[in-house]
């Protein structure tokens, strides 16, 4: 499984894109995204799919010199689960 994301600061708040790919014959089943440890995302794929993508504008807080993170854990149909972060600062 391959989890990338983009983000950063928007005009008010953050901007997330997220992008999730399954490996050789991966479906995936279960995204869930969280944004300074609050959840933006929670998608059920039905079916599962062998690619996702979603895109948040205007998202959590902003301010100068705050530090953010987002969380990604994707899930597959077999419940094989995979995970990645990106931190940032204002």
């Amino acid at each position: 499984m391959e989890i990338g994301i983009q983000a950063g600061r928007d005009i008010m708040d953050q901007w997330v894109d997220v992008t999730v790919k399954g490996g050789s014959g991966q479906l995936i089943s279960h995204v869930t995204t969280n944004l300074d440890g609050f959840p933006i995302g929670d998608d059920d794929l039905n079916p599962p799919q062998s690619s996702y993508q979603r895109t948040w504008q205007q998202v959590g807080s902003g301010g100068a010199n705050q530090t953010h993170q987002v969380v990604v854990t994707g899930h597959d149909e077999k419940g094989n689960e995979g995970s990645a972060s990106k931190t940032w600062q204002d």
